[in-house]
């Protein structure tokens, strides 16, 4: 089946479970990355911001 096709068939079965067995392995990192992300800047915040304006009285 080549890339550039427009015209081929739809994929088989077989083509689907294959690629349905290799799983989402790039989501499931893509979503790890995004996550640490996430994580190192709400870390940043609170080191840089919340801590040096000390306790709430």
């Amino acid at each position: 089946m080549e890339a550039n096709d427009t015209h081929s068939a739809p994929p088989t079965d077989d083509e689907v479970e294959r690629v349905v067995a290799a799983g989402p392995h790039g989501a499931i990192a893509m979503a790890g990355v995004a996550t640490l992300i996430v994580m190192a800047i709400w870390f940043g915040f609170y080191f840089v911001v919340f801590l040096p304006r000390g306790v709430v009285h």
